[in-house]
C-alpha cells in the first residue's frame, strides 16, 4: 500500500512542535481554523475545511510526549479509507527533526498524488508557524 512519507528538520525544540501538534489553539495556527480536538488519546478529534465542506475525523490513538503521535482516520475523503497519520519527532542539533507519514492508501492515483501536495503545503504552514509564528491554516485555492 502506498504512503506518503515526508522528513523535515525545523528550527524549534521538539516539545514545541509535539505542542504543535497536540493543542487545539496552536493547530489552529497551521492546518485549520475550524476544529474540534482535545489532546487525550481515544478521544475524537474533527478538522473542518472551507465552511465546512471538507471534515475529517481523527482518532488520537497514541500520544507519546514529544516523540509521535498518531491518529486513525476515522472520517474523510474516500481515498482516504484505512489510512493513518504518524508524526514522529527526534532532536537533532537543537532543532526537530519530523519524519510525517499518512499511510494505507489502496493505490498511488490522482486523488493520492493530491493528497500528497496538500501535505507538502501544509508541513511548510508548520514549519513557518514553529520558525516564525505565522502559519498558513486552510487549503489553498490552488490545491
Amino acid at each position: 500500500m502506498p504512503s506518503i512519507i515526508k522528513e523535515l528538520t525545523i528550527a524549534a525544540d521538539v516539545h514545541n512542535v509535539f505542542g504543535a501538534l497536540t493543542e487545539p489553539e496552536e493547530i489552529a495556527r497551521w492546518w485549520t481554523t475550524d476544529l474540534n480536538a482535545r489532546a487525550e488519546v481515544g478521544t475524537l478529534a474533527e478538522f473542518r475545511f472551507r465552511q465546512g465542506a471538507f471534515v475529517i475525523q481523527l482518532e488520537v490513538a497514541e500520544l507519546d510526549q514529544d516523540e509521535k503521535v498518531y491518529w486513525i482516520l476515522r472520517q474523510g475523503a474516500p481515498h482516504w479509507a484505512g489510512t493513518s497519520f504518524t508524526w514522529q519527532l527526534e532532536p537533532v542539533h537543537n532543532r526537530a527533526k519530523i519524519v510525517f507519514s499518512h499511510d494505507g492508501f489502496a493505490q498511488a492515483d490522482e486523488p493520492y498524488e493530491a493528497t500528497r501536495r496538500t501535505w507538502e503545503y501544509f508541513l511548510q504552514s508548520l514549519k513557518s508557524y514553529l520558525e516564525t509564528g505565522k502559519g498558513t491554516p486552510g487549503f489553498p485555492a490552488t490545491v
